[in-house]
Order: C-alpha cells, then structure tokens, then sequence
C-alpha cells in the first residue's frame, strides 16, 4: 500500500499508473488534477483532486449521463492499495474521532465506489 499525501507528498506519477490514464485537466499551480475513466459497462468516473484545498470531488456517469456528484473536504491523503485493479481509499476526516468515513474506489475491471461511515465508539452492554 502506498500513501500519498495531498499537500507535501503529491506524486502525479502514480495517479497517472493509477488510473491508467494522463489527467484530463491539469492545473499544477492551483494545485487541481482531474481524471476520468470508462469501463466496459459505459461507466464513467470522474476524479478530481486540489492538493491545495485538500478536496476530492467525484463524478459518477453512466452513458454520459451524470448519475452522482460526490465532494469531500480536508483529504489529508490518498492510498493506494492496488494499481492492477485501481483500487484505493481516502478518510473523511470528523471533528468527532469515534466517527470515520471511508470511501473506497476500484477501477478495474468494473468502477466502483463504496462509501461507509463507521463509529469506533465502544459498544454499551
């Protein structure tokens, strides 16, 4: 697993073997890289990251119709778990700690994203 962080660790290279793909928009000094990507299902994902803002948004279509927009604040990293497949993850950050939001996204051979909130609080009896 690789951790790329957004604000001090930014490595377009291994986004670019993520994805498969050169970024669709690139604007290196407002620190904004966007890619997309299509299955064989006619899904498309579309990934855009600020590495200044420290945001992801994400666009989900299928057939070239915009089925969800997703946008997340505070992404202090990226990781990537599988480049084969494209899988990788990122964490909502919360104010409150017993509370995390991962969203995972694969690639290949389908896109996928799942997202799930999770509380780390312990359970009461």
């Amino acid at each position: 697993m690789e951790t790329i962080k957004l604000q001090s660790d930014w490595d377009s290279l291994a986004l670019i073997e993520l994805f498969c793909t050169e970024p669709q928009t690139v604007r290196a000094q407002d620190g904004y890289w966007c890619y997309e990507v299509t299955d064989t299902s006619d899904t498309t994902l579309k990934f855009g990251v600020n590495t200044i803002a420290e945001s992801i948004q994400i666009e989900l279509k299928l057939a070239g119709e915009s089925k969800a927009i997703l946008s997340f604040e505070l992404i202090e990293s990226i990781e990537i778990i599988d480049y084969h497949q494209g899988k990788f993850s990122f964490i909502v950050p919360r104010d409150n700690q017993a509370i995390k939001t991962v969203i995972n996204i694969e690639l290949r051979p389908k896109i996928q994203v799942h997202c799930s909130t999770l509380s780390l609080s312990p359970q009461k009896n």
